[in-house]
């Protein structure tokens, strides 16, 4: 047939890099989560108790503020203690159980449709690896995740160490980074597991139930072992669990659980790897169809 148009041209634009390509599949990916009212509703809720916690520091530290309220110095003192416990505890706990939920709500609606719909020709048809596509779809939880617990936490960070100054900042400058890190292994923790359930069952409310119940049955057989034969070792299937303590030993605290610093790093190098090559398995652009 004769090609009578040739007003057709190739795309002769700017080409992103190789290495942030990916980012395209998290920019759509992050349109379209913030397209819901109703997570935008609960993402901003999000914010509230950092919000209650900044405002007990500035109470802390002004007495006019404290004058119109009625409450004695001494006694806010006392009750409100910025130090490593605040940070680890009375925050970034709180934080993570939030970023859980958001974990649970956003992850299986990430590449659950994908696969489902059969799309991951047209993905790796494109100048894409299934490194890109999977990194693409993290960075969408690590976003969302990262904006409620460690970035608001190293903000009350500095807004306290310019409050308590340098003494206080010499005393606690290990908190910082600590966050950052239970933040971005905890992450990697519930964020892989819950996209490698997504991306085999390729339904989203049964990879939810599937997550939650991982999680439960884990807790369940590991509260077991360990009131049964009184070890430790059922704590390595617990992720609470393993979380508590890999907080304690970056915090350096001491934590309630009593587990060995590296089983609870083997348990989640163990979980994120192989959640991770679950996901790579089923990542790929062709599926043999039985």
């Amino acid at each position: 047939m004769a090609v009578y148009d040739h007003g057709y041209k190739g795309y002769d634009g700017p080409l992103m890099s190789a290495r942030s390509r990916f980012l395209v599949i998290s920019r759509y990916g992050l349109r379209e989560v913030f397209a819901s009212r109703l997570f935008l509703a609960f993402f901003a809720f999000c914010f509230a108790w950092p919000l209650v916690l900044l405002g007990a520091m500035y109470l802390r530290y002004n007495a006019e503020a404290l004058a119109l309220i009625n409450l004695d110095s001494a006694d806010l003192l006392d009750f409100v203690q910025v130090n490593t416990w605040f940070f680890q505890n009375l925050f970034l706990r709180v934080q993570l159980y939030l970023a859980f939920i958001v974990v649970l709500v956003v992850g299986p609606s990430l590449v659950s449709a994908d696969l489902r719909n059969r799309a991951m020709p047209l993905y790796l048809s494109r100048p894409l690896t299934r490194t890109d596509y999977v990194l693409g779809k993290l960075v969408v939880l690590g976003v969302l995740v990262s904006a409620i617990t460690w970035a608001p936490g190293l903000l009350l960070f500095a807004i306290q160490a310019s409050l308590g100054g340098s003494e206080w900042l010499l005393e606690n400058w290990r908190v910082a980074p600590s966050m950052v890190v239970v933040s971005v292994v905890w992450l990697l923790c519930m964020s892989l597991p819950m996209l490698a359930i997504a991306a085999w069952v390729k339904w989203k409310p049964w990879a939810r139930i599937l997550f939650m119940g991982a999680i439960l049955t884990g807790t369940a057989c590991g509260q077991f072992y360990k009131e049964f034969y009184d070890s430790w070792l059922g704590s390595m299937v617990v992720a609470f669990d393993v979380t508590d303590a890999l907080s304690a030993s970056v915090f350096g605290t001491q934590g309630a659980v009593q587990m060995p610093e590296t089983a609870a790093w083997l348990a989640a190098a163990a979980l994120a790897s192989l959640s991770a090559a679950l996901l790579y398995r089923r990542v790929r652009a062709f599926e043999v169809v039985k």
